[in-house]
């Protein structure tokens, strides 16, 4: 099994990619006090789990060999975070995630973070294919995915829970050729 572990980190015209780690605390404490959601799934829904799940909880994704949890930086301060996970190593695929805190959208970060990821992913390892899943309604994620070069395959009507009922999702995919 092999485990995705960028190091050095992945450096793009304005984001270190990186690892989340114990510097972290402060940033994701008030992140989480402010209740803004963009952090990796599994993140603490209270402050008082940040500690545990810097130190552990963010990197069982990473240690079990399915993907990675990375911060996305800008000028020192987490302003986002992007995830491969369901990678099958066998199968040469992964999918890709991000978020973007809301006082930090619109300037590109995801676009900037997918690119430098998906970048990395092809140089470093034999992964062929690289998944994104959107939901049909939000229009600025399915925005980021064409702007990195992403390309429609489809629509899975009703494919996943949201808080209200099911949800379409738009399936991307980007080969590595895509990139060339």
């Amino acid at each position: 099994m092999t485990a995705f572990a960028p190091d050095p980190p992945i450096l793009t015209g304005r984001l270190v990619i990186r690892p989340f780690h114990p510097g972290d605390t402060a940033r994701v404490r008030s992140v989480i006090k402010a209740r803004a959601r963009f952090l990796p799934p599994g993140a603490p829904g209270h402050p008082s789990g940040v500690s545990q799940w810097l130190s552990h909880g963010v990197h069982e994704l990473r240690r079990s060999g399915q993907g990675v949890h990375l911060a996305m930086e800008a000028e020192g301060l987490v302003v986002g975070a992007i995830s491969l996970f369901r990678t099958l190593w066998g199968a040469g695929t992964t999918e890709v995630g991000y978020g973007v805190h809301p006082l930090h959208r619109g300037r590109g970060y995801a676009t900037e973070a997918l690119l430098g990821v998906a970048r990395w992913v092809f140089e470093t390892t034999e992964m062929r294919r690289i998944e994104l899943r959107a939901d049909l309604a939000n229009t600025a994620s399915l925005r980021v995915a064409e702007k990195a070069g992403f390309v429609r395959e489809g629509v899975l009507r009703a494919a996943e829970l949201g808080e209200d009922g099911p949800l379409d999702i738009v399936v991307f995919g980007l080969l590595r050729k895509d990139l060339s």
